[in-house]
């Protein structure tokens, strides 16, 4: 036997045989901290896994309700909803109504739209201070606006506690004023002033059937909205004023 032959059996001999150096306490300690890091990360993940599964839970363990739903956009939109919407709804359809109507009436005339701005005078007069209209009222103070062959101008359109004849006849010197009864079995209080030869204002104020309520519709011998634009006659007449207040496609109340 070769001396090479000799040297490769011992190594064979002491293959599987630990370092002249080995030390038993430190394989100990190296065993227990890998326990010890196998255990930590073990225990995150079956926190991350319970996490994941709580948030898929979560929305089906919340109320349906929508009212009870956290973060709920629409519960703030809902419950934010300006409660006077209604009633500016409600004024716009007569605006639109009354536009038509006039259009019908007048076809000479054009440009006519509604303008309801959420404000009323004290009285049924346009130099009235005007003051705001409660969200929860049926009041109504605007102008429906049109031009004729003279120029732009607009109409006074009011709705209101009930005023008596007085308060529209007492307003000036009338060419004339009266009561008209309507077949509905409600009253037209129809009036015209006049200042020397000209006509300068038309009025036709109906009580409601309630008795409660009335609606005005005034004409001037200029622009009620802007208290410009003077001209020598009115340009819409009482009776058609009459026709708009008394139109069954309005529903005032």
């Amino acid at each position: 036997m070769s001396e090479q032959e000799i040297r490769e059996g011992m190594l064979l001999a002491v293959w599987d045989e630990p370092p002249l150096d080995f030390d038993p306490d430190t394989l100990i300690r190296r065993v227990e901290q890998k326990k010890s890091r196998r255990r930590a990360l073990v225990a995150v993940g079956v926190a991350t896994a319970m996490i994941a599964v709580a948030s898929f839970a979560l929305p089906g363990l919340l109320p349906r309700d929508r009212e009870s739903q956290l973060g709920s956009p629409t519960d703030t939109t809902a419950s934010s909803t300006p409660p006077s919407l209604s009633v500016y709804g409600r004024q716009k359809k007569i605006g639109d109504a009354l536009a038509s109507r006039l259009q019908e009436t007048r076809q000479d005339l054009k440009e006519i739209y509604p303008s309801f701005d959420g404000f009323r005078g004290t009285t049924f007069k346009p130099e009235a201070p005007l003051q705001p209209i409660r969200p929860d009222s049926d009041d109504m103070y605007g102008f429906l606006y049109f031009t004729d062959s003279i120029g732009p101008t607009a109409l006074l359109v009011t709705m209101g506690d009930a005023v008596s004849t007085n308060d529209i006849c007492g307003a000036g010197k009338p060419a004339f004023c009266r009561d008209v009864p309507q077949q509905d079995g409600t009253v037209v209080t129809e009036a015209e002033f006049q200042e020397g030869p000209e006509r300068v204002k038309a009025v036709a104020m109906r009580r409601l059937p309630d008795g409660k309520r009335s609606v005005i519709i005034s004409a001037y011998s200029h622009n009620p909205s802007t208290m410009t634009g003077y001209r020598q006659m009115i340009p819409v007449n009482v009776d058609v004023l009459t026709a708009l207040v008394m139109d069954r496609a309005i529903t005032w109340e």
